[in-house]
């Protein structure tokens, strides 16, 4: 096995025991919460995730990938940066905080004002902790970073289900989140042996500044537009909609956003070691992409397929009708490890410029569909969302394809036997489905569980897909890997 696939698949291997240990932390920790919460409670804080998600993104600024991405770093970069990240995270929180009036005032719900300035101090906190997990990021140490992670989770949820039990209302999720960044950021400073020093260069920022600029700006746009409908439906729904869609958006969130997020992490800084051998990283590019949509897509068809039941398992009677948003969200997840993995070859090359103007491009057609659909019940605007999700994947497959000279047409005719064997599966299973209406929702999850499963591994096989092949190798990889 070569020094680079050692790196990617020991990478790979911690990195998805961080995500999904963590998730099912979280997850675990959520369904508690929800016993004791209503979805209002949950939409509350719903309606603050764009301003946290484009907190995060300023509070990064670019200069996190800008590290990951430069060949020869000194300790002066790492230093510099981290001042900068400080400034961010306190000049952030100040402004938050003077907002957090109007921010309840523009949904009607005066709750927020308190929540908001509470809910705000991750970013100073998180701003401590920022370069030490750009650097575990950078050395590929995602065994250190899991057991931080891991632990934090495990900390902060159970500080959330006791909150919940005796209080019974949102705090418990504001709480949550907040000793989740604070115990995270402990123990980065415990477990990372950089600290940083009283050194500080205008040049090494400036010399990072247009490429961190360029992923600020396109990280904003997409931070806004990943949470404009969490803003629109608790703007013109209500907060018990927006609880019930985030939940929904949460659950769709853990195999397709974790598992891409996991991959993008691990391959970034693998492939940027490779980003002037063009051959050999569209090679690689081929790879990441075809396994990465053989695992996920499938995933995201048969939790559509099953959702009602999933859902009617998990969580009280009140949340049921948060599984008809699911399934909408669901292709959304089967379509977004094409799109978003392909981001990663802009950024290898340092198209920043590229990747701003394709972000806003893009946001423009959102707001178009945005303006038809928000006029209509919530199920027209989730049509909308996969309208755009179709949109967006075209988007970045004809221009990252360009960078490395791969069609349109090239790419999805390589991506065709995973692409019929979803579509037989999922056909046959939903078929199957209509005649088990007296059955469980236990025994209706794994009837179709077999069933589903065994035909697109069939099929699979039948259209001799050859990133099946790839995927058995990444297992058996897995299983006689030594040292990972």
């Amino acid at each position: 096995m070569n020094e680079l696939k050692k790196k990617t698949l020991k990478g790979f291997i911690w990195s998805s025991l961080e995500k999904f240990s963590t998730l099912l932390i979280q997850l675990i920790v959520t369904l508690i919460i929800a016993r004791f919460l209503s979805p209002s409670d949950f939409g509350l804080i719903g309606m603050l995730s764009v301003f946290m998600a484009i907190g995060q993104i300023i509070l990064d600024s670019g200069f996190g990938q800008a590290l990951i991405r430069k060949k020869d770093v000194e300790e002066i970069d790492y230093s510099s940066v981290f001042y900068v990240n400080l400034i961010f995270g306190g000049v952030l929180y100040i402004i938050l905080y003077n907002c957090s009036g109007l921010i309840a005032s523009f949904y009607h719900e005066p709750e927020l004002n308190s929540i908001s300035k509470v809910a705000f101090l991750i970013f100073p906190i998180n701003a401590i902790g920022l370069i030490h997990y750009t650097l575990l990021n950078k050395l590929i140490d995602f065994k250190t970073l899991s057991k931080i992670t891991i632990l934090s989770s495990i900390l902060s949820g159970g500080i959330g289900i006791l909150i919940a039990y005796y209080w019974h209302n949102v705090w418990a999720l504001v709480i949550q989140n907040l000793s989740l960044y604070s115990f995270r950021t402990l123990f980065l400073w415990i477990y990372s042996k950089w600290k940083p020093k009283l050194i500080f260069s205008t040049s090494s920022i400036k010399d990072m500044f247009p490429f961190a600029m360029s992923l600020l700006f396109t990280g904003l746009i997409s931070g806004i537009f990943n949470n404009i409908y969490a803003l629109v439906i608790g703007k013109f729904y209500n907060a018990k909609e927006l609880g019930l869609y985030s939940q929904a958006d949460r659950f769709q969130k853990i195999p397709s956003t974790s598992l891409t997020e996991v991959i993008q992490r691990v391959t970034f800084p693998i492939l940027s070691q490779i980003q002037d051998e063009n051959e050999r990283l569209k090679e690689n590019y081929c790879k990441i992409i075809g396994v990465s949509v053989f695992i996920i897509s499938p995933i995201m068809i048969f939790l559509l397929l099953t959702s009602n039941a999933i859902f009617e398992i998990l969580l009280p009677p009140e949340w049921i009708v948060a599984s008809d948003y699911f399934k909408y969200l669901c292709v959304v997840g089967a379509l977004y490890p094409l799109s978003n993995i392909n981001s990663n070859i802009l950024k290898i090359k340092g198209k920043g410029r590229l990747i701003l103007n394709l972000e806003l491009f893009k946001k423009v057609i959102c707001i178009i569909v945005l303006i038809f659909t928000v006029r209509y019940d919530i199920t027209i605007l989730l049509c909308g969302v996969v309208f755009y999700s179709i949109f967006d994947l075209f988007v970045m497959c004809y221009f990252c394809g360009k960078q490395i000279r791969i069609s349109l047409g090239a790419q999805f005719l390589d991506l065709l036997p995973i692409i019929a064997s979803i579509i037989g599966a999922f056909s046959i299973s939903y078929c199957v489905k209509t005649i088990l209406i007296d059955f469980s929702s236990w025994q209706i999850i794994l009837s179709l569980f077999l069933l589903y499963w065994s035909l697109y591994w069939a099929f699979s096989f039948i259209f001799n897909c050859k990133y099946l092949h790839y995927s058995i190798d990444i297992v058996n990889s897995i299983i006689g890997g030594k040292n990972i």
